[in-house]
């Protein structure tokens, strides 16, 4: 959850201000007030307190000119909805003068992305700007997320400044945005599962012909890409245009995607870097499976339950990786909230996949009783180090393990490259 300015500490608000406020001179000179205020404060030894009134009487011109006067330019910038951590964001802002003259007094300021725990820098943060009137002037900058969350995204800011370029005035300022940042994932290769495909009360209407039981519900206008087998014939006769019909598929292939998401209440370093492990195997199943003829569901207790459907017409890659970008770990045992709406859809999914942090007595039961209701379980266990429980043999079902530190080398092998 995004905090706001005033549950942040005063000092990193103060901080927030000075550096969007201020120019790189502007700062300088305000170090610079500072010596001098220090080096003079024994008027009777020293005439440093002359410099010092010298650079606060230019300051302070500089800020008065520079609040009376406004920007005469336009902005124009497009921020991202989404990105991957780890990935390089490039942001692109482009400034128009308003009127017939050259605007050369400008400071354009990017504000950085925040969270509830860690902020993402933007490089470079402010920049001189010249802009001609019907000739934008392109500036770029570069936002690079290192961990996956839900981030508060302030506009680019556009402010003028004193002829000197030390302050930047008042500015109009658009409201805030929300940046989704995904986990890191890799390809995760031959995944075998035990799948199956299962009867689908309603069913899910599609015009293509992939299910093992179809019913037709109706006819609609031909789309480019539709299969001329599909076509009906008499109402292509009688409408003078291609119609398809359409059919709604009842069996097919429903895979429930399980995250364990408990951690301690006061969880360590290894303890975050594991459960984000966890994040990015369950990310790279899914993005396995979304690219199949599947239905994967994601069921995942974060406090709150998340469960979501993706696949086929129900949605895509990004409805999933939209819940986990935003997901909490949760100090209570999540099975719990997990397991009753699970076991409920247990009739109409064929296979669970469970990646946990842990194996011990309640997430074996777990599992167990998932298995004895007919449907095929798969288990990935992220752990640096033994379970609290050992691991079963292939006999119930498989369990695999796997280690964070792993994860992040096939991360980073695939992201070098594709560099």
């Amino acid at each position: 959850m995004a905090v706001s300015a005033r549950e942040r500490p005063v000092i990193s608000s103060l901080v927030e201000v000075i550096e969007e406020r201020l120019s790189a001179r502007g700062r300088f000179l305000v170090v610079a007030l500072i010596l001098f205020a220090t080096l003079g404060l024994d008027t009777r030894r020293t005439q440093n307190f002359r410099v010092f009134a010298l650079a606060a009487g230019v300051f302070v011109a500089a800020s008065l000119f520079a609040f009376v006067r406004r920007p005469r330019a336009a902005l124009d910038c497009t921020l991202p909805e989404r990105a991957t951590a780890g990935r390089t964001l490039a942001i692109e802002a482009r400034v128009t003068a308003a009127g017939d003259a050259i605007e050369d007094d400008l400071l354009l300021s990017f504000p950085m992305a925040r969270r509830w725990s860690s902020s993402v820098p933007v490089e470079p943060r402010q920049q001189r700007v010249i802009a001609l009137p019907g000739t934008p002037a392109v500036v770029h900058a570069t936002l690079r997320p290192a961990r996956r969350g839900r981030y508060r995204l302030r506009p680019p800011v556009l402010r003028g400044t004193d002829p000197l370029g030390l302050v930047a005035g008042r500015a109009r300022e658009e409201g805030e945005r929300h940046l989704l940042v995904y986990p890191r994932f890799f390809t995760f290769g031959e995944l075998k599962l035990p799948v199956g495909r299962r009867y689908q009360p309603g069913g899910i209407p599609m015009s293509s012909s992939t299910g093992d039981a179809q019913e037709f519900v109706g006819t609609r206008d031909y789309r480019e890409g539709d299969p001329i087998k599909n076509i009906h014939w008499r109402s292509f006769g009688r409408r003078g245009k291609p119609v398809v019909r359409e059919f709604q598929e009842e069996y097919f292939c429903r895979i429930a995607l399980v995250l364990d998401t408990s951690t301690p209440k006061r969880p360590t370093a290894a303890d975050e870097a594991r459960f984000e492990a966890a994040i990015s195997v369950l990310a790279s199943i899914a993005d396995q499976f979304s690219r199949g003829d599947f239905v994967v569901d994601l069921l995942a207790a974060g406090p709150d339950l998340y469960y979501v459907s993706a696949g086929r017409s129900l949605g895509s890659l990004e409805t999933v990786l939209d819940v986990l970008a935003a997901l909490e770990p949760s100090p209570a045992a999540p099975f719990a909230t997990v397991g009753p709406p699970l076991i409920d859809a247990l009739a109409q999914i064929s296979t669970v996949v469970a990646v946990l942090q842990d194996w011990d007595e309640s997430r074996e039961n777990f599992l167990r009783e998932v298995k004895a209701l007919g449907t095929e379980v798969r288990a990935f266990v992220v752990r640096e180090g033994a379970p609290t429980r050992p691991l079963p043999g292939a006999e119930l079902f498989e369990v695999s393990p796997l280690r964070p530190a792993e994860i992040d080398e096939r991360i980073a092998l695939e992201e070098r490259a594709r560099a």
